[in-house]
């Protein structure tokens, strides 16, 4: 692979259209910009140029190109993001020799192999028909979700796999041991087990989930997954989501499931905009690759999701990361799975009717004590103020705040009371770790802002990129843009690497688009003024009659300005 070809896919590949079919971005001037996707953000600080065809953003400092932001942004391999890049642009790869396969892309290749195993041993194999009863009469699965979810079944037999992957496609035993798909000295991991086919939202099988058939009966976990491996983290899938994000994009928001076949029972029973997060508590991870398809969730998790400390502080993280969230109540019905098969409707409008999460879990408190009682008052008290602390939005704090002082026919301004004293708490814990990291926080600050005269000359440098000699030389005192001039002046753009750095940070920082003639006008009075200054210091202490000369010429220049 040349470098040649490298910066061939780099400058057919528009970086502004790249990114924009991640994120909304908006134009700014001469560059664009968008609320930054590697950190929460209200107010965009992340900044695209497509004159360098970089980004960075000027909130958590990350920056690149577009192979960077696909290595940043989908996790992808320098290579991976290449090829992609190469197929969108039209550029045919050519490699002077066989390179060897990334350990993504290899885990991935295998779990291709076993996927077809899996799904030969479910649907052709003799074995497989007492699976396929199985799904369909006990679990309510039809022949077309049994395709669409590609699932399988991994045989008892302890070494089936091992020899389709070893002795038939000539796998390595070390390499189909890093995928977890086997362990020890080749046992299956899933033996015995149905398989759900872990995928990313690219299309890639990067794992697998197995759930023990009902026959087999030894002390063993229902379900495994895949163990964490350079193509999959648990924490990162979202299970179905390669099936149905066009649906999630459609309708506006995601239903949130918890368990494959919660998953699959939906979308069976027409709740096509549905995904799993194989747990019962979002992750960050999870929660911005939802942020890229929709703004709006909707919880429908099993019956004891209100006692799930882990599960409201993921969805406490979702309305802080800007996502509505509501949650459906499943009234007599213990998970998504049984009610989408028993009554589909019923299911749809609780949907429909999903309350606010804080509203959620107001009345979750308030329905496991008695608010007549004192003793009932004080553990509501107890549970719910760090809740209210918690909401972020002060209008929305206020509703609720309102809403449980009526609740526990109590004045508002006691509740409120209760919840500055919280937040006061919060406060001091916080001003002591603010006190002990000050020291460091001080010393990462820039010393000072840029003064008028070099904001000035970034932007004279910018307007004149193509053509240098239009900036006058007696205007300039940056070092940096007079090495850039002088490099100009003697070759063509781009820049070499030592200066491109340096120029991406001042055209990233200037989108505002001036008139050239507007900039040396106000930069030829200032650098006249700071003149006149100096001189105006040595005049007081010497009285040269070529000083007075120099001051009165100076005088007249900036009165014609």
């Amino acid at each position: 692979m040349s470098n040649n070809q490298i910066e061939e896919v780099k400058n057919k590949t528009d970086i502004v259209s790249l990114i924009s079919e991640y994120i909304e971005v908006k134009k700014a001037g001469r560059n664009y910009k968008a609320n930054c996707p590697f950190h929460g953000e209200k107010t965009p600080s992340f900044m695209i140029t497509p004159e360098l065809q970089m980004y960075k953003c000027f909130g958590c400092g990350k920056s690149g190109d577009c192979f960077t932001f696909l290595e940043e942004h989908e996790g992808m391999e320098f290579y991976e993001a290449l090829k992609y890049l190469a197929e969108k642009a039209g550029v045919e790869l050519v490699f002077a020799k066989q390179t060897e396969t990334s350990e993504r892309e290899k885990i991935i290749e295998i779990n291709k192999s076993a996927l077809n195993f899996y799904d030969y041993a479910l649907n052709d194999h003799p074995q497989g028909k007492k699976v396929l009863e199985y799904l369909k009469k006990d679990r309510g699965l039809d022949d077309e979700s049994i395709k669409t979810f590609k699932l399988g079944y991994s045989p008892e037999d302890f070494e089936a796999l091992k020899n389709y992957l070893i002795t038939k496609k000539k796998f390595k035993l070390q390499d189909v041991l890093k995928t977890g798909n086997l362990v020890g000295r080749g046992i299956d991991r899933f033996r015995g087990r149905v398989i759900f086919p872990l995928f990313d939202h690219r299309d890639n099988c990067i794992g697998f989930a197995g759930r023990i058939l009902p026959w087999i009966k030894q002390d063993i976990a229902k379900y495994i997954n895949s163990p964490d491996t350079p193509a999959y983290h648990k924490s990162k899938v979202l299970y179905g989501l390669n099936v149905t994000k066009s649906e999630i994009r459609e309708k506006g928001f995601a239903v949130i499931v918890e368990g494959e076949l919660d998953m699959i029972s939906s979308y069976q029973a027409g709740v096509k905009n549905v995904i799993a997060i194989k747990g019962s508590a979002l992750t960050e991870d999870q929660l911005r690759l939802i942020g890229r398809f929709c703004q709006k969730i909707v919880l429908c998790l099993d019956s004891d999701f209100a006692g799930d400390e882990a599960a409201k502080r993921g969805s406490v993280m979702a309305v802080n990361m800007g996502f509505e969230v509501k949650v459906a109540h499943l009234v007599g019905y213990k998970d998504p799975d049984e009610i989408a098969r028993s009554d589909p409707e019923a299911y749809k409008k609780a949907i429909e009717n999903a309350i606010d999460i804080w509203e959620f879990l107001v009345n979750q408190i308030f329905n496991k004590h008695d608010s007549g009682t004192g003793n009932g008052k004080a553990s509501i008290s107890k549970e719910i103020i760090p809740l209210l602390r918690l909401i972020q939005d002060k209008i929305v704090q206020s509703f609720y705040v309102e809403m449980v002082a009526r609740k526990l026919s109590v004045p508002t301004e006691a509740v409120i009371s209760e919840v500055e004293k919280v937040k006061k708490t919060d406060q001091t814990e916080k001003d002591l770790k603010d006190k002990q990291s000050l020291t460091s926080l001080k010393q990462s600050l820039p010393l000072r802002g840029k003064s008028r005269r070099e904001l000035l000359e970034e932007k004279l440098l910018i307007n004149s990129i193509n053509d240098v000699s239009l900036i006058p030389e007696d205007l300039i005192s940056s070092k940096f843009i007079n090495k850039v001039i002088k490099y100009l002046s003697n070759n063509k753009f781009p820049l070499p690497k030592e200066l491109e750095e340096g120029y991406a940070e001042i055209i990233l920082a200037n989108s505002d688009e001036e008139d050239t003639k507007n900039i040396i006008k106000e930069l030829t009075i200032l650098v006249t003024k700071q003149k006149l200054e100096v001189l105006g210091e040595k005049i007081k202490t010497n009285d040269d009659e070529s000083l007075l000369k120099e001051f009165s010429e100076l005088s007249k220049k900036l009165s014609a300005l």
